[in-house]
């Protein structure tokens, strides 16, 4: 329940009494303004519908990466499993697998949006464990691993862009200050056409609804600007792409001898 009331914070107190304070005020001195609100309108629902398409997006591009970067791992990790490595060497490569998922989801959950050093880091202890063992992979599977490896290096880079870089700024502020001048202007203008006839109660609940309805679209936005925050009901759930691949069985000394033979056919081919 929590997450669902995210929509609701300071902006939203201060609008509300902003719009009792705007209504009482045209409502006790009878002030009336003629207002084209399609103006008004453009100016917060146009911006306003472009910032939560253009979050939306960001947000599915996040899990379009996230899946690539699990599967990228995963494929290296399986790549590597193939190979005459020993099993200490595999168990190495595990443990930097899993250090780097556990990096880059400390990064995306995380308030900072700036020190991405160590998720680097990870990635390229990647890179040097492949080039570390090159000797023991085959020519055709080191270049598939290198083919998984742009794969992952790719889903990183735009994993931590997208934490680091929000939507424009500028349309956000222009979007903002129109909510908080709509309150403002919007109870003199609902006075001008329906007449000072009607309860004050009347021209308040009509402007804090209104009022209410847009700073809470606002903050949808806002809480989809960072899809990795967990603070609202559409947060994406980083830990869901963690590593978590399992260890093949133990090969028998016949699987052992044939995976020899074919090998070495492969060793004579390449």
């Amino acid at each position: 329940m929590k997450k669902y009331l995210a929509v609701f914070d300071y902006r939203t107190l201060l609008l509300l009494l902003l719009s009792f304070v705007s209504s009482y005020t045209c409502y006790h001195f009878q002030l009336s303004l003629y207002l084209d609100f399609l103006i008004v309108g453009l100016l917060i629902a146009f911006p306003l519908t472009l910032t939560i398409k253009e979050a939306f997006k960001r947000r599915e591009k996040a899990l379009q990466y996230l899946s690539l970067f699990k599967a990228s791992l995963h494929s290296v990790f399986y790549s590597i499993q193939n190979t005459k490595l020993d099993q200490e060497q595999k168990s190495e490569f595990r443990a930097i697998a899993t250090a780097l998922t556990d990096q880059l989801s400390a990064y995306l959950l995380s308030e900072s949006k700036t020190n991405s050093n160590e998720v680097a880091a990870a990635s390229e202890r990647v890179a040097l464990f492949i080039n570390k063992h090159k000797k023991e992979l085959k020519s055709s599977l080191a270049q598939k691993i290198l083919l998984f490896l742009f794969r992952l290096n790719e889903s990183i880079e735009f994993l931590v862009a997208t934490k680091k870089h929000l939507t424009p700024k500028t349309l956000r502020l222009i979007v903002l200050v129109s909510i908080f001048m709509f309150p403002m202007f919007y109870p003199a203008g609902f006075l001008k056409d329906v007449g000072f006839e009607v309860a004050f109660w009347q021209v308040f609940a009509s402007t804090a609804f209104k009022s209410l309805l847009l700073i809470s679209l606002y903050n949808v936005q806002a809480l989809l600007e960072d899809p990795f925050d967990q603070r609202g009901t559409d947060g994406i759930q980083v830990n869901n792409f963690a590593f978590s691949a399992s260890d093949f069985p133990p090969v028998t000394k016949k699987e052992k001898a044939e995976k020899n033979s074919i090998d070495e056919e492969d060793d004579l081919l390449d």
